[in-house]
């Protein structure tokens, strides 16, 4: 990259006129870039090498002065404040040098780091000259004031890469499309629900006037647009028939998770303040008195059955649902979401990954989530048939692997912690249906990408990416490439805008790393509900958007390629410090991860002082037993500074997930717990039966010893290691134990369900089948 002479003979006159050397102007340079894009992912040391001259820009945690100005900085530097040569020990933590030729002619970017490519390397020798330009034109101005985007990169920015358009939503309400599809194929099959007698169907109008005859009776109960209907059910036709009821009234429905704590469930339904919560048998239990009418739909279909079978006219254009989340103050928050913002959304997935009639889909999502909202209505828009996945089933790879086969799914969504498990379970011949996996919640890893084509080399793998309080607002048709390092988010929605913004609401150059801000006329959520304060945190005026536009802080740490094509990085609110030093634990898991021998790893912070454990799983052949962590470590130590090394790498069978794919923490911690009370006890097999179940606790949990008396919880199992585990014992013991031994009991409680099978003995509904 050529510099300009005239840049050069002022760089020069700049640091004779402060009585500085023509080396120290760009070495300050590079600390200032290097402190303006201090964030996880970021270079953490930049070297700026001229000739036979080097130096490295100090440490971003160090204080550098970017109120002040690039002349006074010279002076400084000029009395000795320069930055020094770098030793051996400093110069192993470059992530990014700058040379700049002898006669001062031309410079170039070399990215030190796993990661390197060339456009970064262009951008941050691009931006490192437009920074020197800025510094030589204004020496007097702040230099943190030197914006590091030109004009001509600003506008490709913010119209190349984010070319928006107004999305246009033809319906009013969520089931305006779902009612046009009731017309066109009335007799079609709509639900398939195999909890009920083994195969319960409902065709497109049995499901609409289902509907409609609830949302009338709800209206009489004074449901409709501005209120809300709270929905706490097990998953089945009955859950789908009260969401689309809901939906018909105009309110927008609260689910509401059995699952929950009684002080969380009762949290949510005082902040939502619903008219009406419905309900079945199951879960009838768990909805608590209050001011809202409590109405079971499964026993109590009488009261409405002779209300109309019509369509309701109502009013759309409100909210379509409350979905609560966990907040930061440790109580949930409730996103509050727009039906135009849905519409949208799903008219932009349908543009790309089509349904049609003769196509099978699958419900296994909880309505708590919001890729329940693609389950849920998606595919009913355009004549698909959906499958119901039986409650807890959705947690079995096994069951999920059977029911895309046996059902000929085509589209299907799955976090990357269950898209794994389910890959060994699922058989390319009789999935042969599946079109679309669709991947997002937490980043798909390179093994998820290659594992996807190696198993289902005829169906595609779509990484999505975007949080509650949007949607899906990125996607892409991964490309079957092995061994590619980096697995890409892809492009913006038409509908969205993603801009990159450091602290001061800048933009980042493509190339650079900076959080990920989503703006766009219909996507975003209203509001945190009732809740101003924290709305007014996330959701922020939009710095570049038409006046009154706003835009959504994500936390999550991106950046642009050169193709326009957005990579995820880590989060920017993980930080921990660690003796007073900054530690990213998105940033250790990247260096892990980089290890031949790892395929995925999770970092966790516990304890107190706060100590770093790194759990990570063997890649290719390798097993937990023999993976090598001598080694990783002292991979880790060759790029991490002391504080950010794992104080111990655990290997472990695979990550565990929580019930919504996230990695589930405590699972990770709980089998390297200590007791409270010392070491525990180690109360050895008193048969082949517990022996055998000893060994298989071991192998499938990774952990030992294992005692007779411990639980399947205490040893850090989790749901899908749940279903491993059984399908272990069926293999070993010729009996699967029952899933309410398993997770409630101690492992000789599960030998002696599984004596019990054997001889005959084992209560009603038993506590273990016969393989």
């Amino acid at each position: 990259m050529l510099i300009p002479p005239d840049l050069a003979r002022a760089l020069h006159t700049l640091a004779s006129s402060a009585g500085a050397g023509d080396f120290v102007p760009l070495s300050i340079c590079a600390a200032v870039l290097a402190r303006r894009l201090s964030r996880p992912g970021a270079a953490r040391r930049v070297q700026v090498v001229q000739g036979a001259l080097e130096a490295v820009a100090p440490d971003p945690d160090a204080p550098v002065d970017l109120a002040g100005s690039f002349r006074t900085a010279l002076r400084r530097a000029a009395r000795g404040r320069g930055a020094a040569p770098p030793d051996a020990a400093t110069r192993r933590g470059i992530d990014v040098t700058i040379v700049v030729a002898k006669d001062n002619r031309c410079l170039y970017g070399e990215s030190m780091t796993s990661a390197a490519d060339a456009p970064t390397a262009e951008c941050w020798a691009r931006s490192f000259l437009r920074l020197l330009t800025r510094m030589v034109s204004d020496p007097d101005a702040p230099m943190a004031a030197h914006p590091l985007v030109d004009g001509t990169e600003r506008d490709r920015i913010l119209r190349g890469l984010n070319a928006y358009g107004t999305p246009e939503v033809r319906h009013t309400t969520m089931t305006a499309p779902f009612e046009e599809q009731v017309e066109l194929t009335p007799d079609a099959v709509a639900l398939v629900d195999l909890v009920e007698g083994g195969g319960t169907t409902l065709t497109y109008r049995e499901l609409n006037e289902r509907a409609n005859r609830l949302a009338h009776f709800l209206i009489g109960q004074g449901a409709g647009p501005g209120r809300r209907v709270g929905i706490c059910m097990r998953r089945g036709v009955h859950q789908v028939v009260a969401v689309y009821a809901a939906v018909k009234t105009g309110a927008a429905y609260v689910p509401l998770e059995a699952e929950l704590p009684d002080s969380r469930l009762a949290y949510m339904l005082q902040d939502v303040a619903p008219g009406q919560v419905l309900t079945d048998p199951d879960c009838r239990g768990r909805v608590p008195d209050g001011a809202w009418r409590t109405v079971d739909v499964e026993s109590g279909q009488r009261s409405w059955e002779a209300f109309p079978a019509g369509d309701p006219a109502v009013d759309g254009g409100g909210l379509l649902n409350i979905l609560y989340t966990s907040g930061t103050t440790g109580r949930p928050k409730g996103v509050a979401y727009p039906t135009a913002g849905a519409l949208a959304h799903l008219s932009w997935m349908q543009s790309r990954y089509p349904f049609g009639p003769g196509d099978h889909a699958l419900f296994k999502t909880s309505p708590g989530f919001d890729v329940s909202i693609w389950e849920l209505f998606w595919p009913l828009y355009h004549g698909a048939c959906l499958v119901i996945c039986p409650p807890g089933e959705h947690r079995d790879p096994r069951r999920l692997a059977g029911l895309v086969e046996d059902h000929r799914v085509s589209t299907i969504f799955l976090p990357p912690t269950v898209m794994a498990p389910f890959l060994e379970k699922v058989s390319a011949d009789r999935a042969g249906a599946l079109r679309w996996a669709m991947c997002g919640g937490e980043p798909v890893t390179p093994r998820v990408r290659d594992m996807f084509y190696a198993t289902l080399p005829t169906a595609r793998l779509v990484n999505c990416y975007g949080p509650t309080e949007a949607g899906n607002v990125t996607d892409m048709v991964l490309p079957d490439e092995p061994g590619v390092p980096v697995v890409p988010l892809g492009r913006p929605a038409a509908n969205f805008r993603i801009t990159l913004l450091d602290e001061n609401l800048d933009l980042m150059p493509v190339g650079m790393p900076g959080e990920a801000y989503i703006g766009g006329d219909v996507g975003l959520a209203h509001a945190y509900w009732r809740a101003p304060g924290r709305t007014a945190e996330r959701f922020v005026a939009d710095p570049y958007g038409p006046p009154g536009s706003r835009v959504y802080r994500t936390g999550d740490l991106c950046r642009y390629r050169d193709d326009g094509v957005l990579e995820h990085l880590g989060r920017i609110d993980r930080q921990i410090k660690i003796r007073g030093l900054r530690v990213e634990p998105g940033e250790i898991e990247s260096v892990l991860a980089a290890h031949p021998s790892v395929a995925d790893c999770a970092v966790v912070a516990h304890g107190e002082p706060v100590r770093l454990l790194a759990f990570v799983v063997p890649a290719g052949p390798v097993g937990v037993d023999d993976l090598d962590v001598d080694a990783i470590g002292e991979h880790a130590a060759g790029i991490l500074a002391d504080h950010m090394r794992p104080e111990r790498i655990v290997p472990v069978p695979r990550i565990p997930a929580t019930v919504n794919g996230k990695v589930d923490k405590d699972a990770l911690l709980a089998a390297r717990r200590a007791p409270a009370g010392g070491e525990r006890e180690i109360v050895p097999p008193a048969d082949d039966v517990e022996a055998a179940l000893v060994g298989i606790y071991g192998r499938v949990l990774a952990t030992w010893p294992v005692s007779v008396l411990d639980t399947f919880a205490e040893l850090g199992g989790h749901s899908l290691l749940a279903f491993e585990l059984l399908d272990a014992c069926l293999a070993r013991l010729h009996v699967r134990p029952g899933v309410s031994d398993l997770l409630g009991g101690s492992v000789r409680d599960v030998a002696a369900s599984i004596r019990a099978a054997r001889s005959g003995t084992a209560g009603p509904g038993g506590g273990a089948s016969d393989g």
